[in-house]
């Protein structure tokens, strides 16, 4: 896989002549929801509007070949994740993708797809594979029909696809697309939409947050991602959850607007707890956190206390905790995660990150 060559503009801004064969290459990043997607109906459509921050190292690298098929098969493919072949139901998941962008493109039913994707992090855990997985095979996939057509959008309309697409695939993969901030779900603001993400810029104390995630297991999920939000389709306190949504989502714009840490703090952990507490109280209780997962946010409510510190833990669908803080506040916050480890005698992987600026597309 090959390094960007910052000099060569995205194709998506070059139409040109029908590619019947080739190849292309994206890296798209997980991103961490601050205000969580929890529940959804019809197409991939939220049930609440989500703001994210988009990662850095934390990506899927993904190669898409294509060449025309024998023309007995529509959309055939072959998909290596980590060099194995991927399993059945991610092969479903990938056929449907296919299906869906075909309705637009009917090209791709005429293509035979190569498909080669890489993890930086682990997968199934709780930190968003699906979305920077997802969002990377959108954007190769949007970049291979377009090239096999010689039809391009501008690049704004192209990535606005590919948010769209990377929806079907998974919700929160419509974010990954990109940087800083992004938000996805009607209401927000005049721009915010359900059918696609948009990007969104802080103030500039927000615009490098950093970010360490607490590897508190790396078995893949009990409950997946779609079994957890079809719990949110008849639950108790889905009314509660969307009006909550509502008012977290004013209060945290608000304060990434104004550079306000201590209203963002208070945001990012209740929606944390809040996703955590509807998993609880769903009529088939979830249950992801692992008790070491909750002894550490209990031993960082103790470690901070008055300290004043610009730092802020959020929890997405898993055991794993983000924890988010300014730079002024990285040395410390370093040594106490790398103290807590050494402490209570854990052998734990800690993958440090930070704000990340979206996908970008790789060349030769």
């Amino acid at each position: 896989m090959n390094e960007p060559n910052k000099n060569i503009k995205p194709f998506a801004m070059q139409p040109d002549k029908p590619e019947p064969e080739g190849s292309v290459e994206w890296r798209s990043p997980s991103n961490i929801a601050l205000i969580k997607y929890w529940g959804k109906q019809g197409n991939q459509i939220p049930m609440n509007p989500s703001l994210s921050m988009t990662l850095k190292y934390a990506f899927t690298q993904t190669e898409v070949k294509w060449h025309p098929n024998d023309g007995t098969t529509q959309g055939e493919f072959d998909f290596f994740l980590s060099g194995q072949k991927v399993g059945p139901k991610f092969e479903k998941r990938v056929g449907n993708l296919i299906n869906e962008m075909a309705k637009a493109y009917p090209v791709l039913n005429d293509l035979y797809f190569t498909i080669t994707s890489l993890n930086t992090f682990p997968h199934s855990t709780g930190i968003a594979s699906s979305a920077s997985g997802l969002s990377a095979l959108a954007l190769s996939l949007l970049s291979a029909a377009q090239r096999a057509t010689g039809k391009a959008d501008e690049y704004p309309r192209f990535l606005q696809k590919a948010s769209h697409y990377a929806r079907l695939g998974s919700g929160s993969a419509c974010r990954s697309i990109y940087g800083p901030y992004a938000i996805w779900g009607g209401g927000v603001n005049t721009e915010s939409s359900d059918e696609y993400a948009i990007p969104y810029k802080p103030h500039q104390d927000f615009e490098t947050i950093y970010d360490s995630i607490l590897i508190f297991s790396e078995k893949p999920k009990k409950v997946g991602s779609s079994a957890g939000h079809k719990l949110m389709d008849e639950h108790f306190y889905r009314q509660g959850r969307i009006n909550q949504v509502r008012e977290n989502s004013f209060r945290l714009l608000k304060a990434l607007e104004t550079g306000d840490f201590d209203v963002w703090q208070e945001v990012v952990e209740q929606e944390a707890l809040s996703l955590h507490g509807l998993m609880f109280a769903s009529h088939e209780p979830v249950l992801l956190l692992e008790p070491d997962t909750i002894r550490f946010i209990h031993d960082l409510n103790a470690f901070r206390a008055g300290k004043g510190l610009k730092v802020a833990f959020t929890i997405d669908a898993g055991p794993n905790i983000h924890l988010l803080y300014a730079d002024e506040h990285r040395e410390i916050i370093r040594n106490f995660i790398s103290e807590w480890i050494m402490d209570h005698h854990l052998q734990i992987q800690v993958l440090d990150d930070e704000t990340g600026k979206g996908a970008k597309q790789l060349f030769e």
